[in-house]
């Protein structure tokens, strides 16, 4: 006695393909049946992973399905099926080296940007401590210093600009260095 399973066995790959033409379930089941295994195995081969293997077997057998009606034939379906699968790991390369690349742009975004954070948050804290340590200074020290540097003028028109001597103005940016490294040192 012939079960319904040993007809769909016993038909030809065209005969199931025209079956599947006018929506019999039974003949892609035995498609499906005939195929999956060896689509599998040779995907799990390129992809090294068995979930993305059967993933891309999933999706040609869906494909298949759902241009069953103006599916057309002029190889073998075995041949056919591993050209699809072909196409589908390369895909799945292409994909993957796209993802791999977002995910190290994300990855260097992530450290860059909380490295800039933590130099705002650094250079944030060191011009308070050099502003803290500057009002330490002594009144005129602290003016010729901050003429010198704030202004970029010269110690010539510094010593013009509060009535002292160049000289007093060197000896007033000096002793300013002197204390905001020795004062900076120890914070």
């Amino acid at each position: 006695m012939i079960t319904i399973n040993d007809y769909y066995q016993q038909l030809s790959d065209r005969e199931l393909l025209d079956l599947i033409k006018e929506d019999n379930r039974k003949a892609f089941d035995e498609i499906y049946s005939r195929y999956r295994d060896f689509l599998t195995q040779t995907a799990l081969k390129h992809l090294q992973s068995k979930q993305k293997a059967e993933d891309v077997v999933q999706d040609i057998f869906i494909s298949l399905y759902r241009r069953r009606r103006e599916f057309e034939l002029s190889v073998s379906l075995r041949a056919y099926l591993s050209q699809a699968l072909k196409f589908r790991v390369m895909n799945e390369f292409r994909s993957q080296v796209v993802r791999d690349a977002y995910s190290k742009y994300v990855r260097y975004a992530y450290a860059y940007s909380n490295n800039a954070v933590y130099h705002i948050y650094e250079t944030k804290e060191l011009a308070h401590h050099i502003n803290r340590s500057i009002n330490l200074l002594p009144e005129k020290c602290k003016q010729a210093f901050l003429l010198s540097r704030s202004e970029d003028l010269s110690y010539k028109d510094i010593s013009g600009h509060l009535n002292i001597s160049v000289s007093t103005v060197e000896k007033h940016i000096s002793k300013a260095l002197k204390f905001l490294k020795a004062n900076l040192c120890l914070q």
